[in-house]
C-alpha cells in the first residue's frame, strides 16, 4: 500500500474545508470514492478530484503536495495516522486532533492545534496567531498533545492552554501563555509584549532573558528538580529541545497577579 497521496492542482480562490480528509474518515474507502466527496468551499462544495490530483491507497498515511494556505481544517478531530503537508496550510490544522501525527513543511495559519487533546503536530516554519489556543467563546485551549514549532509563532500562543507541550524554537509574539490555565510553553528565541498575560497557572519556560511584565513577582533564582526530568522528556522528539544541555537553576517569576497568580515564568540562568 502507497500513501494517499492528495495533490493540489491550483491554488483555490476560495478557502476549503478539508476536515474530512483524515484516516478516520477515509479508512475502507476506495480512491474512486474519496475523489467523489464533496468538500465545502465559500458558500458552495467541491469535489475533491476537481482540486486535487488522488492517488495511492492508504489513507492512514496521507500526503499533502503542492499545498495552499487556502486549505483549512486539516487534520480536524483526527484520532489516528499520519498527515504530511509539503507546503503553506491554512486555519485550524489539527484542530481537536486527539492523536496521530502531522508533519508540515510549510508555514499554517491561525489557530493551529486549536483545542488540540493528543497526538504531536511537527512544524519546519511558522505557525500564526493563538497556536493552541481556544475557539472564540471558548475556554479550553489545548488539553493534552505535542507542538513543534521550528520558527515563529504569532500572537496569543497558548491562549487558555490547559495542558500539553509547545516547543518554539524561534520566537513567540504578543501575549504568549495568555489566560493560560496549565501546561508548558518553551521558547528558545525571543518574546514579545505582555508574557503571560491573565495567566492562572501553567509554565513558561525562556532559554532567553525577556522582558518580565511588572504583574509577575520575583521569586529569586530556584533549582528545580522537575527541570531535568521535563528535558529528558524532550529526548525521543525531533527538536533542538532534544539536545539541550540539561539544568535545573532559573529565575523563578510568579504570576498574573492581576489573577489567582499561580503561573510561573522561568528563565534559565
Amino acid at each position: 500500500m502507497s500513501a494517499l497521496k492528495l495533490t493540489l492542482k491550483q491554488s483555490p480562490k476560495q478557502r476549503i474545508d478539508c476536515s474530512v480528509l483524515t484516516a478516520d474518515n477515509l479508512e475502507g474507502k476506495s480512491a474512486a470514492d474519496i475523489a467523489a466527496i464533496e468538500l465545502p468551499s465559500g458558500n458552495s462544495t467541491v469535489r475533491v478530484d476537481s482540486v486535487f490530483d488522488v492517488s495511492g491507497d492508504n489513507a492512514k498515511h496521507i500526503l499533502f503536495e503542492n499545498s495552499s494556505d487556502k486549505l483549512d481544517f486539516i487534520g480536524n478531530q483526527m484520532s489516528h495516522g499520519t498527515i504530511e503537508i509539503k507546503g503553506n496550510v491554512g486555519a485550524y490544522l489539527g484542530a481537536m486532533m486527539t492523536n496521530g501525527y502531522i508533519l508540515v513543511t510549510g508555514n499554517t495559519g491561525i489557530y493551529t492545534a486549536c483545542e488540540m487533546k493528543g497526538g504531536q503536530i511537527k512544524i519546519n516554519g511558522n505557525a500564526g496567531d493563538i497556536v493552541g489556543g481556544a475557539r472564540v467563546g471558548n475556554k479550553n485551549g489545548m488539553t493534552g498533545g505535542t507542538v513543534i514549532v521550528t520558527g515563529n509563532t504569532g500572537a496569543r500562543t497558548g491562549d487558555h492552554m490547559r495542558r500539553g507541550y509547545i516547543l518554539i524554537e524561534g520566537n513567540a509574539g504578543d501575549y504568549c501563555g495568555g489566560r493560560m490555565i496549565s501546561g508548558t510553553i518553551a521558547v528558545l528565541g525571543d518574546v514579545g509584549a505582555h508574557l503571560g498575560y491573565g495567566m492562572k497557572r501553567g509554565t513558561l519556560l525562556l532559554l532567553k532573558e525577556a522582558q518580565i511584565p511588572a504583574n509577575f513577582n520575583d521569586c529569586g533564582p530556584h533549582t528545580l528538580a522537575f527541570l531535568p526530568l521535563m528535558l529528558a522528556s524532550f529526548r525521543n522528539l525531533d527538536t533542538k529541545f532534544a539536545n539541550l544541555d540539561m539544568f535545573s537553576r532559573v529565575q523563578r517569576y510568579a504570576g498574573d497577579l492581576g489573577g489567582i497568580g499561580m503561573g510561573e515564568i522561568l528563565v534559565k540562568i
